[in-house]
């Protein structure tokens, strides 16, 4: 008789909880991917196993991003027909964005699988629900956490949201000025500003 694994207890896990309930939502799965279409986004929800699994123990993360058409279209870039995780302009761990759940996921042959998946599952809701208020473009530009997100600030740039730049380059600024890296920072903005024209950076200096 085969003895319980790792590997049957994720596999349970897994088929108890995120996939029905992703499945319900809309999501199609490719391998541990999951990706749902709505209004020019999508939304992608992806476990990514760790790399120092074993037949014991096997550790998995949750990422969770939202990735948009127009706003690659904006900034000159090819959009993606089958974006992955990587390819989201808003990009998350669960944990960052759901209650109950921490860094990562570990399952080993005697986890209690039923408290697991019904920790999981109220996870993956709470962070649908998050995922859910980004409506465009617009509100993944005001929602990607960092100022030196370059993406950010050409779509910003692009579409005339030259306060918006502004801040963004002044709140870089304020936190990384005295850095050795800043130049290089200081630099890019420039360089981005200058190619549409805009003055982000000399008008707040004197």
């Amino acid at each position: 008789m085969e003895h319980p694994s790792a590997e049957h207890a994720f596999a349970t896990l897994l088929g108890e909880s995120a996939v029905p309930l992703l499945k319900e939502q809309g999501f199609r799965k490719r391998k541990l991917t999951f990706t749902r279409e709505r209004d020019g986004l999508v939304d992608v929800i992806n476990l990514q196993r760790s790399a120092g699994n074993s037949h014991e123990s096997i550790r998995f993360y949750v990422n969770c991003g939202v990735y948009s058409v127009e706003f690659d279209r904006v900034i000159g870039r090819t959009p993606q027909q089958r974006p992955s995780e990587v390819d989201c302009q808003y990009r998350r761990r669960i944990e960052s964005i759901a209650t109950g759940i921490g860094p990562h996921v570990t399952v080993h042959a005697d986890t209690d699988v039923p408290a697991a998946a019904d920790e999981l599952r109220a996870a993956l809701t709470s962070a649908l629900a998050v995922m859910g208020q980004l409506r465009g473009p617009d509100d993944i530009a005001q929602s990607v956490g960092s100022d030196i997100d370059f993406d950010v600030l050409r779509y910003r740039l692009a579409t005339r949201d030259e306060s918006g730049a502004r801040e963004q380059y002044i709140r870089a600024r304020s936190r990384f000025g005295a850095e050795d890296r800043w130049p290089r920072l200081e630099e890019q903005f420039r360089k981005a500003a200058d190619s549409y024209d805009v003055a982000i950076l000399d008008r707040e200096r004197g």
